[in-house]
């Protein structure tokens, strides 16, 4: 439908709408009996169906059901059209004869695709076979003065499915599956969690000094405290806290926000599981990550194996290890090298040198990463001890002293996962905050602040744990083979 043909059926619409009003009629009612949904009236009894006829003998089933139209289909003396509501779609039949013929005008003239209506009516099967409700009464519950862009259907418009995220939830298919598998996937690693004794928990958005990643904040004011207050980028350090205060096994499902560029794998608000397990390291975390997507992966698709961009992954199947200096073998690149040579390999290979200049060591290694490597990695592998000015909140290996005890889980170029056996010596981390304070004063915005607060609670002693991160949304846009995060969200973040 066109912007003219969608500007003439508005004044069409908007005309009927006030013509209701003038008669009367209520256009917009307060509620109605739904008593099925629309999936749910094929689990009534069947045996009592009729088949094809139209005529009615005393009615054998009776349902109420409501949604919105989405076709209208006018044969005379029968109307038949399609609602459909959180469950799906459903077909009915509205005669002249069954609901009389004042009442069939009724409908005839003022109800139109996109409109709700609430049908009280006995359940039959066509002669073609599907499923029906014959309508014995019907209702307008809401009339749409809008109509439906037909030519929506096929997400020709990208921006359009971003912006009216409404329209392609009522037209897509596609769109509702993918987030009612965003349901079931947060349900279950939910599920998977709580049946381990982890408990859940909410700590603040709104932080007086934000951590537990490296990234730019957002800023803002509170105006009655008169005090600048940072959108967290991570409640890593929230959640440390709550297991020193004693929940030893602590979770949360939180939005965290960075400011940074947008792209198909990075948004600015974003929802992050994190998980911290007390008397357990990185080793068990690895072994409990594969575990938790399993499940959930089968929990939400009903298998373990999903497939994105043509590629299959099969997560009952072991992933591979590869330590971090391994993998940066593969690109000539040093993991401990001194900043000056890490910032002339970034040159070499086409990357900005007054972009760099500012950057801590740490912030250049991870960029070459970016670059070279996560590209390249079409799979998915663990990739385990980065240096440990890459992870300034992870414990220093007893083995190796400038490695951490770390993993990455990374899947087609994608970061998914991220964890570590956690600091919890208040010393090595006060020296590790002054770094990275050191860093901040060159010019690396995204070196992280000291928080003393955390390094007080620190000093009251952290038992041993492992912590876990993981991207919902870059996860749920895996397994549902989308190829944008703003596929995965309801309301994107948009310029």
């Amino acid at each position: 439908m066109d912007e003219q043909n969608i500007s003439d059926e508005y004044k069409v619409r908007l005309e009927k709408l006030n013509n209701l009003k003038k008669s009367g009629n209520i256009p917009y009612k307060n509620k109605f009996n739904k008593t099925h949904f629309t999936t749910d009236v094929s689990e009534m009894d069947e045996k009592n169906f009729r088949e094809g006829d139209l005529v009615l003998s005393g009615p054998k089933n009776i349902c109420g059901v409501a949604g919105r139209v989405i076709t209208k289909r006018n044969h005379g003396k029968i109307i038949f059209l399609d609602i459909a509501d959180m469950k799906g779609e459903l077909q009915i039949a509205i005669k002249n004869d069954c609901i009389g013929s004042d009442s069939f005008d009724f409908f005839n003239e003022f109800v139109d695709p996109g409109d709700f209506i609430g049908v009280s009516g006995e359940p039959f099967i066509t002669k073609r076979g599907a499923l029906a409700v014959l309508a014995l009464d019907v209702i307008l519950l809401s009339k749409a003065v809008s109509p439906l862009p037909s030519a929506f259907f096929g997400v020709k418009d990208v921006e359009l499915k971003y912006r009216k995220r409404y329209l392609d939830l009522i037209l897509n298919k596609k769109t509702q599956e993918t987030f009612k598998i965003r349901e079931k996937f947060v349900q279950a690693t939910r599920e998977w969690l709580i049946e381990r004794n982890f408990r859940e928990v909410v700590t603040r958005t709104l932080q007086t000094v934000y951590g537990g990643a490296l990234a730019e904040p957002f800023k803002t004011h509170h105006n009655y405290l008169k005090k600048d207050f940072y959108l967290r980028i991570s409640n890593e350090l929230d959640l440390k806290m709550v297991a020193c205060g004693g929940i030893e096994r602590v979770f949360e499902f939180a939005i965290d926000f960075r400011n940074e560029g947008i792209d198909s794998s990075h948004l600015q608000e974003f929802q992050m599981l994190e998980w911290y397990k007390a008397y357990s390291d990185y080793i068990e975390g690895i072994e409990m990550t594969k575990d938790l997507l399993k499940y959930a992966v089968e929990k939400s698709l009903g298998k373990t194996t999903f497939t994105y961009n043509n590629h299959e992954f099969d997560l009952s199947k072991d992933i591979p290890i590869v330590t971090f200096s391994d993998l940066m073998k593969e690109y000539n690149v040093d993991i401990d090298a001194t900043k000056e040579i890490l910032l002339k390999k970034a040159v070499e290979i086409g990357m900005k040198k007054d972009m760099l200049e500012n950057k801590s060591r740490a912030t250049i290694l991870d960029d070459l990463y970016k670059k070279l490597a996560r590209p390249n990695l079409k799979d998915f592998v663990f990739i385990i001890d980065h240096p440990t000015d890459l992870f300034p909140l992870a414990r220093v290996s007893d083995k190796d002293p400038s490695k951490a005890e770390s993993f990455q889980l990374v899947i087609m170029g994608w970061e998914v996962v991220k964890g570590y056996s956690e600091l919890i010596d208040p010393q090595r981390q006060k020296i590790f905050f002054e770094n990275q304070k050191k860093a901040r004063e060159e010019g690396d915005l995204e070196a992280m602040p000291t928080n003393d607060e955390f390094l007080d609670a620190m000093e009251h002693g952290f038992p041993p744990m492992v912590g876990f991160g993981m991207g919902i949304d870059r996860m749920v846009t895996l397994i549902t083979d989308n190829k944008n995060l703003k596929d995965t969200v309801l309301f994107p973040t948009l310029g």
